[in-house]
């Protein structure tokens, strides 16, 4: 809700300040992203742990944790273009970034599609 509550604010302090000039808005607003982001690290920090600590107790090899971290970070990123693109009125160029983001996600998840193959098929009695 804090940080709910901090967007309005920036939103509605931005809005105001457009009239007084453009590039005080865009430094309030730069500003305000910044400062959530900083302030939601720690909880990314802490979920990552807990992630880390559900891998660790169980037999699930280690690297599907990194693709996976991976996978949710090209979903961030491409999430925060695609919003930037947007707000500049780059509708053409944010559906380009999201196209990107996807495949890179397919891409980064290929070596889990295979693992998924290879116990479907092994469930199933075919060969590998």
């Amino acid at each position: 809700m804090s940080v709910c509550g901090a967007a309005v604010a920036a939103s509605l302090l931005a809005v105001i300040l457009k009239k007084q000039g453009m590039e005080y808005s865009f430094i309030l607003t730069i500003c305000a992203v910044t400062m959530l982001f900083v302030y939601i690290l720690s909880s990314i920090v802490v979920s990552v742990d807990y992630i880390k600590g559900i891998f660790d107790r169980t037999e699930i090899n280690k690297s599907y944790l990194t693709i996976l971290l991976k996978c949710i970070g090209i979903c961030f990123i491409t999430e925060f273009t695609c919003d930037c693109c947007k707000d500049a009125s780059q509708q053409a160029l944010s559906g380009t970034v999201l196209l990107c983001g996807r495949i890179s996600v397919l891409i980064t998840a290929l070596p889990l599609f295979t693992e998924f193959l290879s116990i479907a098929l092994r469930l199933s009695g075919g060969s590998v």
